[in-house]
């Protein structure tokens, strides 16, 4: 067998009285990144640097109670009959699909109030959500969480303590080695970035950009969690089910597109104004 990377994980930081996660850091970090990068891109748009910070402290409430709410949803088990617990965000236990589609709920009636166009917001904010998850997954990999079955490849993950986040991680990832889904989330991220920055170069038609990025994501993603050790629903991880839906309303979107041949919008050429009067 090839050697596998040992690795030492740290599910949380003591920080005196509070424990803190480190994946709870990298999410904080990645939403801050990937709402600047958001920034700096919406203003191609028409959108203000000021509209989007608006929206992403609207949409903060939004991430943490999707994020959670989906987690809890599939782990259920895990806090019946003391759901007192499920209050206890610090202590980990997210999902990324539900923090995103919670953010643009909470963010939706801003962008109503305001009359900015829902799809001109979304791709503004393609390329953040891969620059935001990259950071996820990097804590992700620190806790010790979204472990899989065993693995003899030469980037599987052996733990050095029992102590991860994963839980009822599978005996191989502390005797021989497992699946770190983490780590290849973290690569289709990175890729993933690059190309929709790559593609963003052209104007592209309402939506394109981010109905591309989750197809991307979304196939990939459906793919990765096979490997990893998550509870069945009808055959496949809840992770995929979403994955799948993603994939199909992304790849009908960007075919209705094609078919109907759409254009970007042209850019808004504000008038000249006649010179005043001597």
């Amino acid at each position: 067998m090839l050697s596998v990377i040992q690795w030492h994980a740290y599910p949380s930081l003591d920080l005196g009285p509070l424990d803190i996660s480190p994946h709870g850091i990298g999410i904080a970090v990645g939403y801050a990144l990937g709402g600047t990068l958001m920034a700096r891109r919406a203003e191609k748009w028409g959108i203000s640097r000021d509209d989007v910070w608006n929206m992403l402290m609207r949409a903060v409430v939004g991430v943490i109670i999707g994020a959670r709410l989906f987690y809890v949803v599939g782990h259920f088990g895990d806090y019946w009959p003391n759901v007192v617990d499920i209050l206890k965000v610090w202590e980990g236990g997210v999902v990324f699909y539900g923090g995103v589609f919670g953010g643009i709920v909470a963010a939706y009636p801003y962008m109503r109030k305001h009359e900015l166009k829902f799809w001109h917001v979304m791709d503004a904010a393609a390329p953040g959500f891969p620059l935001g998850l990259i950071l996820g997954r990097i804590g992700d990999i620190v806790v010790g969480d979204h472990l899989g079955g065993p693995s003899d490849l030469p980037f599987a993950f052996r733990f050095t303590s029992f102590d991860v986040a994963h839980p009822d991680a599978n005996q191989a990832c502390f005797v021989s080695g497992c699946h770190q889904t983490a780590l290849y989330d973290l690569w289709n991220a990175v890729i993933l970035l690059a190309v929709v920055l790559w593609v963003a170069r052209k104007p592209r038609p309402d939506g394109f950009l981010i109905m591309f990025t989750a197809t991307w994501y979304g196939s990939v993603r459906f793919f990765v969690d096979f490997a990893r050790d998550a509870d069945l629903y009808l055959g496949l991880r809840g992770t995929q089910w979403v994955s799948l839906a993603l994939f199909l309303v992304g790849s009908a979107y960007l075919i209705r597109l094609n078919r109907r041949g759409a254009k970007a919008p042209a850019p808004e050429i504000e008038a000249p104004v006649p010179p005043a009067e001597a």
